[in-house]
C-alpha cells in the first residue's frame, strides 16, 4: 500500500487579502514572521486602513 501524498496548506497573505504569501522578503517562512504583516497588524491606523479596504472589496 503506498502512502498518499499530502499537500501543505499555503498560507495567505493577510496584507493582500485572497493571495497566496509569495515570501516576498528575505528570509520570510509565512506570513507568522513577515516584518511588513508584523508592522501592519501593530499599527492601529494601518490594520483599521486594511480591515477598510477588505469591507469594500467584498
Amino acid at each position: 500500500m503506498s502512502e498518499a501524498k499530502r499537500s501543505r496548506p499555503v498560507p495567505k497573505c493577510p496584507i493582500r487579502p485572497g493571495e497566496p504569501c509569495s515570501l516576498c522578503q528575505l528570509d520570510v517562512t509565512g506570513p507568522e514572521d513577515c516584518g511588513l504583516v508584523y508592522l501592519v497588524m501593530h499599527d492601529p491606523q494601518l490594520r483599521d486602513g486594511l480591515q477598510a479596504a477588505a469591507r469594500a472589496a467584498r
